[in-house]
């Protein structure tokens, strides 16, 4: 007996859902994180250090703070197979359908089942008008990100490097030409060497005392 392996694999098993995380700027997060800034003595971060990099970096780190106590954050599942028509909407009303099948109620799961049919036919018409209106409008960057969408083109997106050697170092490199000016005297004066000229000296730079040998006269013929 044989057992083969198929090679297709399903396209919701090639790749890990990605966890995106996000935070809900609502007015009551922002009234929030406003009283909260204003109840702080800044003046404490001032007397804490002298050098402005410790001062920048507390304050930041300080808001940061705040921000991640006072705003509230949602985190959101993105599957391989998630299509761009699958909006909010609709993963309220299948999780609705779902948790109707599992208390089996035979009315309830048909009702369920029937807003999410037709809430699913209505959010495919309305993405593939969208569409049109897109390509007709000849908006080239609603159309790209409609191909991206489709074909599920991703770019790896570049990441920044938090390092601090590396920002010295490109500092030093863009003001290497400059200097600190302190007077006259500050300038460096570097020693001026005469080196002494092994070949032999030629008529432009000898001395005016150097005598010039006469110019034959020409032979008759």
């Amino acid at each position: 007996m044989v057992h083969l392996i198929p090679s297709y694999r399903q396209k919701l098993k090639l790749c890990k859902p990605v966890v995106r995380k996000f935070k809900k700027w609502t007015s009551e997060a922002r009234e929030k994180l406003q009283a909260c800034l204003d109840c702080t003595d800044w003046d404490v971060f001032k007397s804490a250090t002298n050098s402005l990099d410790e001062y920048t970096e507390a304050v930041t780190s300080y808001i940061s703070f705040c921000e991640d106590s006072c705003v509230p954050t949602s985190t959101r599942v993105s599957f391989n197979n998630d299509k761009p028509w699958f909006t909010a909407e609709l993963r309220q009303l299948r999780r609705q359908k779902d948790q109707a099948f599992e208390s089996e109620d035979k009315v309830l799961y048909k009702e369920s089942k029937y807003r999410f049919s037709k809430a699913v036919r209505d959010a495919k018409r309305l993405y593939f008008e969208k569409l049109q209106q897109q390509l007709s409008a000849n908006d080239s960057a609603s159309v790209w990100r409609g191909v991206r969408q489709i074909t599920n083109y991703k770019p790896k997106t570049p990441h920044s490097m938090n390092d601090h050697r590396l920002a010295d170092e490109f500092n030093d490199y863009c003001c290497r030409f400059e200097c600190q000016w302190d007077g006259p005297d500050s300038i460096p004066h570097s020693p001026i060497i005469l080196h002494q000229s092994t070949s032999p000296p030629s008529p432009s730079s000898a001395g005016a005392h150097a005598s010039v040998p006469p110019i034959p006269a020409p032979h008759p013929r």
